[in-house]
């Protein structure tokens, strides 16, 4: 018989187990320690044990799911989001994890959520980033392919496809434009750690997987240009044995689009972090970017995955 229980802090190796048994895909490594989950998961200030849910089987821990508020100050609902959800693949297809998701759903109904989202994106994703799904959180991967089915048939509809882009830099880098000539005098490259992230939502999601900052700034108006978050993918690196890094939060000013300044940006950016010896790099976009994908496609960046996000009103 299966008992369901929340989380217990003598329960880290358990939620281990499953998940080097479970999530076996290309975005998902791993976990070589409970430390890790402690500081990507347990860690956070926003932690709630009750919203972590454990299939028990004989003593032994056979599935567990995750649900979390988000905390995104500009939503114009209360989202409640299933971070993730697993079952051991001898326990499958015996309703485990429809309970898991029966009893998330609960859980966040609990805590008054108008809306549920399966999959945490930005600004939906209280958890997981820098553990699952590459350099951003996109949702559960279409390589996971257990869980778009599994959502569907549960009363969730399709919502929102993220690109994952990566590019080899192990290649030489063919990125030169002729208006980058000019763009060398007037911009510098400027980077490090920031001083705070733009949020305490931002802290809280990102700043576990301690980003550096890369600013271009205008040399004679002394403002910003452009700007993005970076990070060193350590736990994807050892999963995909290519050291990796991942750029989030991308932006240009809107004076500055169309001019070629973003591809000068992540060309110096990309220069860099090749010299650092990384071979890797991976961006992620939603679909409904069409401009910004073929910029990436343009500069050599192919498609690794697609993150799905999937909701259902609560």
């Amino acid at each position: 018989m299966v008992e369901y229980r929340t989380f217990r802090n003598a329960d880290t190796p358990r939620l281990v187990a499953v998940w080097n048994e479970t999530f076996t895909g290309r975005g998902s490594p791993p976990l070589s320690a409970n430390t890790v989950v402690e500081r990507y998961v347990l860690s956070k200030t926003i932690f709630n044990p009750n919203g972590i849910f454990l299939a028990i089987e004989n003593d032994v821990c056979i599935g567990w799911a995750h649900a979390a508020m988000s905390g995104n100050p500009f939503n114009t609902q209360s989202v409640g989001v299933i971070c993730l959800i697993g079952v051991k693949p001898s326990h499958q297809r015996r309703g485990v994890g429809t309970e898991l998701l029966r009893r998330c759903e609960q859980y966040l109904r609990e805590q008054k959520a108008d809306a549920i989202q399966a999959g945490g994106h930005w600004p939906n994703n209280p958890f997981y980033m820098g553990l699952y799904g590459g350099c951003e959180s996109p949702g559960f991967l279409q390589s996971d392919a257990a869980a778009m089915p599994f959502f569907l048939k549960n009363g969730y509809r399709l919502d929102q496809k993220i690109h994952v882009l990566q590019r080899i830099l192990d290649q030489p880098m063919k990125m030169f434009d002729p208006r980058f000539i000019p763009m060398r005098s007037r911009y510098d490259l400027g980077f490090g750690s920031p001083r705070r992230l733009l949020s305490g939502w931002h802290e809280s999601v990102h700043g576990t997987v301690d980003p550096l900052q890369f600013v271009l700034t205008d040399r004679k108006a002394g403002t910003w240009v452009a700007r993005t978050l970076v990070w060193e993918m350590e736990v994807f690196s050892l999963h995909w044995r290519r050291p990796t890094i991942g750029i989030f939060a991308f932006e240009v000013t809107a004076p500055a689009r169309r001019a070629g300044v973003g591809r000068y940006f992540l060309s110096l950016i990309m220069k860099y972090i090749q010299e650092q010896f990384f071979t890797l790099v991976e961006l992620q976009l939603e679909e409904t970017n069409v401009a910004g994908l073929k910029f990436l496609r343009s500069l050599d960046f192919e498609d690794a995955d697609i993150g799905q996000v999937f909701t259902r009103n609560a």
